[in-house]
Parts: C-alpha cells; sequence; structure tokens
C-alpha cells in the first residue's frame, strides 16, 4: 500500500504506569515496578518478584459492568490497553460523523497478541477430580456443581480480540495470534499485512497478558529461566527473568486514511519480521541466529539499511543464553557502529504476550524524545555481552528510526521497524 503504515493511537498499561506517559516517565526516571509478589502468597517460594499491576481495580478499567463477569483479569487489562489506543487515536469520533459509518467498521480491523488460558482459571476443576479419584462418571457430576457455568466464556483465548470488537462494531479483517513472546510483535505483523494489501484500512492491535501467576512459577523455574533477585538484561550477574502484566495497543492506518481524516500521526511502521529457529521448544540458539535473520528480514520489509536505524530496543529478558544471542546478533548485524541498545522488561518485568506491543510504544517514544534510557540494573556488562551497547545511563538515538526485538518459546523471533520521521 503506498504511503506506509502509521501510529494514530497507543496505549498500555503496566506495572508502572496505568497509561503510555506514565509509564514512558517512569522509565526514564529509572524507577522499576517490580516488586514482591501481592497477588499470591509468595512467603515459602523463592521466587517472590513479579511486575503486578498496581492497585487494580476491574471496574475502573472496563466501564460495561456486565461484561466483567464474563472476563478474566488479563482480559480486562488487554480491554482498557485497546480502549486507551481507540480513544488517543480519535478514530471512533470521526467514524460517528460519516455519512455511512457502516463502511468505516468493515475496513477496520483488529488483531491480538493473545496469551491463551492460564493455570489459576483451571482451578473451578480442581475439587472434582480430586473428590472422583479417576471416577469419570463422579467426575461429570461433581463438575456440574462447582464448575462456574460461564467458565467457558471466561477463558477464551479471543475474548479480547472478540469484545474489541463487538464494543466498536468493528467487522473488518482480524486475527488472534498465541506465539508467546512474540504474540505483540506478530499482530502488529500480521495487521501490517492486511493493511498493505489493502484489504482494510485501520486497525486496532492489542498484546496483554498476566503471566505473574503463581501457578506458572514452578514450571518456569525448573527450566532455569526465573531470577529470584531481579531482572539484569546483560550483566555479568544476570540470572533469569521475572514475570509480570500487562498490556499494550496501537491503532495503525495506512497513510491514506490517516490523511483523509486529518488524524494526528504519531509514527510509522517501517516493516516486520517472523521468523523461527525450529530447533526445539525450549532451545535458543546461543549464534543469535534467530535475531541475525528476523532483523535482517525487517530491514529488507522495510527498505532500510542497518546504517538507518537509530536504536535497538532488546528482548533483554535477563537470562544468559538469549541475552548473548541478542548481542551477537547486534554485533553480526551493526558491527563496531555502537548503535544503542535498551530494553524495557528491567522496569515492567517481562509481560510475556503483551511485551512486544508495550515495548513497540515506548520504543516511539524513544525516537520521539531522543532519549534511549538506560537500564540501571546494569552493573557489568557481561563479557558474553559486549556485542550490545547498553548503558546504565541514557543515550541518544542516532537517527529516528529504531528496531523491537521480541522472542518466544520454540525458537520463535521477531522484529518490528519503527520510524517518527512522519
Amino acid at each position: 500500500m503506498p504511503g506506509g503504515i502509521v501510529i494514530t493511537g497507543y496505549g498500555c498499561l503496566t506495572a508502572c504506569g496505568r497509561d503510555a506517559e506514565t509509564t514512558w516517565d517512569a522509565v526514564v526516571s529509572g524507577e522499576s515496578g517490580i516488586e514482591e509478589a501481592a497477588t499470591w502468597d509468595s512467603a515459602e517460594w523463592p521466587y517472590r518478584l513479579a511486575g503486578e499491576i498496581k492497585n487494580y481495580k476491574p471496574r475502573e478499567l472496563v466501564a460495561d459492568r456486565k461484561l466483567l463477569k464474563f472476563i478474566t483479569r488479563q482480559d480486562v487489562i488487554g480491554l482498557n490497553a485497546a480502549n486507551q489506543a481507540v480513544t488517543h487515536s480519535g478514530i471512533i469520533e470521526y467514524r460517528d460523523g460519516l455519512s455511512d459509518p457502516a463502511a468505516f467498521n468493515d475496513r477496520t480491523g483488529v488483531f491480538v497478541g493473545s496469551p491463551a488460558t492460564k493455570y489459576r482459571y483451571q482451578h473451578d476443576y480442581l475439587e472434582p477430580l480430586a473428590v472422583a479419584d479417576g471416577d469419570s462418571h463422579e467426575f461429570g457430576l461433581r463438575a456440574m456443581d462447582d464448575v462456574h457455568p460461564m467458565w467457558l466464556l471466561r477463558t477464551l483465548p479471543n475474548n479480547v480480540l472478540a469484545y474489541v470488537g463487538i464494543q466498536y462494531g468493528f467487522k473488518g479483517a482480524n486475527a488472534n495470534v498465541t506465539a508467546h513472546g512474540i504474540s505483540g510483535t506478530q499482530a502488529i505483523a500480521e495487521a501490517c499485512r492486511y493493511l498493505k494489501d489493502g484489504a482494510i484500512d485501520q486497525a486496532v492491535v492489542v498484546g496483554y497478558d498476566s503471566a505473574s501467576e503463581l501457578e506458572a512459577l514452578p514450571y518456569y523455574a525448573s527450566v532455569g529461566l526465573l531470577s529470584s533477585s531481579g531482572l539484569r538484561p546483560f550483566d555479568r550477574s544476570r540470572d533469569g527473568t521475572v514475570l509480570a502484566e500487562g498490556a499494550g495497543a496501537l491503532v495503525l492506518e495506512t497513510r491514506e486514511a490517516a490523511e483523509r481524516r486529518g488524524a494526528e500521526i504519531r509514527g510509522e511502521v517501517l516493516g516486520s519480521s517472523v521468523v523461527a529457529e525450529a530447533e526445539g521448544v525450549l532451545s535458543v540458539r546461543e549464534d543469535g541466529d534467530g535475531v541475525i535473520r528476523a532483523i535482517q528480514q525487517a530491514l529488507e520489509d522495510s527498505r532500510t539499511s542497518p546504517g538507518d536505524i537509530g536504536m535497538i530496543s532488546a528482548h533483554g529478558n535477563g537470562s544468559r543464553v538469549s541475552d548473548a544471542g541478542e548481542a551477537r546478533a547486534f554485533s553480526e548485524i551493526f558491527g563496531a557502529s555502537a548503535i544503542p541498545v535498551t530494553g524495557f522488561k528491567w522496569s515492567l518485568g517481562h509481560t510475556i504476550a503483551a511485551s512486544g506491543a508495550i515495548e513497540s510504544i515506548l520504543t516511539l517514544l524513544c525516537l520521539r524524545d531522543g532519549r534511549v534510557p538506560g537500564m540501571p540494573t546494569l552493573e557489568e556488562l557481561s563479557p558474553d555481552c559486549a556485542g550490545a551497547r547498553v548503558s546504565d545511563s541514557e543515550q541518544e538515538p542516532r537517527s529516528g528510526v529504531g528496531i523491537v526485538v521480541s522472542r518466544a518459546f520454540a525458537g520463535l523471533n521477531s522484529c518490528i521497524v519503527l520510524s517518527s520521521n512522519v
């Protein structure tokens, strides 16, 4: 689609703030939303840290009280971010002033990076399973009494996708992406493809998750992914990640559609990519192969070169192999150019499916303000991460173009190229 894909609205909800600007202010001020978990008892558990939404009150986040009966905490967070982005973009006011708003709805899509369901939402089944003791007939009888009648509707993995469309009447192309840590960036990439192909004129893209649940921790811990002391990307002493919750949402439009309605253009998505290493569910290549190919393909898609890139938002999840692989990839592609690298998980925690969407918004704000935030948890750069120009103090982007890197289980890697040169 000539003219490119532009960003006209965004919104987010994180452990550091109720919106994008509050979160951004916290990050550039060196603040962290990671604390001891408050939503579950961590006293007897070695991994006590989490990035949780502070003072969570669902009725303040979603206005429809009836809807709250049918959705979960993570859905509430996702819908709130979507509402922020839609309001920020002004597309509803524009649509409602059209002589044919139905045509606008038909050309508006919704793309969501979803975490699917959570262990905590299976609790209704635990007592019937225990009492039945393997007797399927007895289990069925007990489940009819004990399982919430709205259990299925509350745990559908596409709730945010569905309710964004229902709330606003958007009927265009849509997709629900469940791909662990690249869900948010892949949703952005999917939306861009539909916009470029001319199938839709605008899209709401949401990435959301509430990953900091007690029930998941033993599994993450058993494969060595969690830190009990803090999230320190690229640091010599890094020992794992900290799970978190949050959501990010963007309104994307073709430049033609945005200019037609006189929208404020806040940035541009120049290109994207999604690749797989195809080696195993938990394996991460130490040579950075997946990250290298993701960046290369995103640069090709955006028709930019390594020299055009002004900053990198790294995945930076604090795990030893992943961080080292990213640093090797940056060195391989950008050489000795010393491109500024930052990350946001040290402050927000790892929001898994939401991370790519939230970090894309924060990267756009980096480019807008000409600031690449430092990472205060960086005390000593690890020798195996020497290929990444990271710092504990603020840097300056070399240009108005940046890339966002996301990684996930199963060797999935994604990259988004963003520009503030609108």
